[in-house]
This record gives structure tokens, sequence and C-alpha cells, in this order.
């Protein structure tokens, strides 16, 4: 753990995220690719990485946050071999108030594309699970209809740290008032993701939580 410029502090994510069960959003490479990088303890995506080089950056915000946390991941292949790297930058918190679990700030801040805390409960993201189950890619301007009454739906497509995008509004009606503005990306691209590119909550037009990629580069 180290202090940088600007009241930041600095710590492995693989101490927070030790037991979070969380399902990637990762999806299978091609046939004949590269053997897929095996399966972390922490289950966070890339369960499927096809090899190569991967740095990918997030800003993390959540509701009562002044400044976004920085999330950043590097995987670095030398050889058959990969080096994972994650770190969060948290800013304008004292050093001595940082704890290895960041609570809902931290640790449930870096997961904000799968679980959302809200005053009346967590929205249900599982029934997008289908779109991946049955190798759905979402496509611009379309309706998507999920089991349990979700919906999803997309608009024009876009660009987010220089990848194409597709940013689809999601709803649950077991959750009204509650919705998830979510980007989603082809697959190549989706599999070297540990989260959507974007992903951004709302109750009662309040914005909860917000996670965006901010960086991209991978090199085969």
């Amino acid at each position: 753990m180290m202090r940088r410029a600007g009241a930041a502090v600095v710590v492995p994510w693989s101490v927070v995220l030790l037991c979070l069960g969380v399902v990637g959003w990762a999806q299978s490479p091609p046939a004949g690719g590269r053997p897929p990088l095996v399966q972390r303890s922490f289950g966070l995506g890339l369960t499927n990485y096809p090899g190569g080089s991967t740095k990918v950056t997030y800003e993390i915000w959540q509701m009562g946050q002044d400044k976004p946390h920085l999330y950043t991941l590097e995987v670095v292949q030398r050889g058959d071999k990969y080096d994972v790297i994650e770190s969060t930058t948290l800013f304008d918190v004292v050093l001595g108030r940082v704890a290895t679990g960041f609570g809902p700030s931290g640790a449930a801040g870096a997961m904000a594309a799968r679980f959302e805390r809200f005053r009346g409960g967590n929205i249900d993201l599982t029934p997008l699970q289908v779109l991946e189950e049955k190798g759905i890619v979402v496509q611009p301007n379309q309706s998507y209809y999920l089991p349990d009454g979700a919906r999803l739906v997309t608009g024009d497509p876009s660009v987010i740290a220089g990848i194409d995008v597709v940013i689809g509004i999601y709803t649950h009606p077991g959750f009204p008032g509650q919705r998830v503005e979510m980007a989603f990306t082809k697959p190549e691209i989706s599999a070297l993701l540990p989260f959507p590119p974007l992903s951004v909550t709302e109750a009662d037009g309040v914005v909860r939580s917000k996670i965006i990629l901010v960086e991209f580069s991978h090199t085969p």
C-alpha cells in the first residue's frame, strides 16, 4: 500500500475480490484460438481470455463520492503464462481508514456492473445472462425481451475508449423506478473486459453509481 499525489491510495484488488463469486462478462474465444486463461479464484471475468497483453482502466463512482475511483487491470502474456495485475486508486481517502474490503464504496462499487445497492433493494441483472448463454450479440436500435419480464432497449452505435459499443437501457418489473444504462461490444472485445464498457444505475431518476471504461489497449 502506498500513497500517491492527490491523496490517492493504490491497493491490490486480489485481497478485495478474493471472496466475490461474480460471473464475468467474458465470452468464449473463437474456435482454434489460444487456450483460455485459467479462471481466477475470485471469478472476476476473463474466464475465457483469448491471449495477448491487455490493459484496461475504469472510472467507478457511487453516490456520495466527490471523485470516481480508478480501477486498472493489466494482463501481460509471458510465453504460456500470464501476469495479472489489478489495482485501484482511491481519491480523498484518509490512508488510515482504508480497509481491505473498502466497504460499499470500494468493492461494491467495483462490482457495479452486476450488483447495485439501492434503498429499495438490488436491481436484478441476471436476466441479461440469457444473451450470453444464447450467443446473442447486442445490436443497435433493438428491443430484447428477457426472462422475468426484464427488457433491454438499445439505441444508436457509439464509441467508448476507442471501441465500438451499443448502449441500451435495462429495466426489470420487479424493481420499479430503477434502470441501468449499459454498453455492449462485440464478443472479441468483451472477452478482454472484466466489466461492460459502461454501466450507469439510476433509482427514481437519480444516478446512484457509474462505471465507465476510460482506457483500453490490447496486443495479440
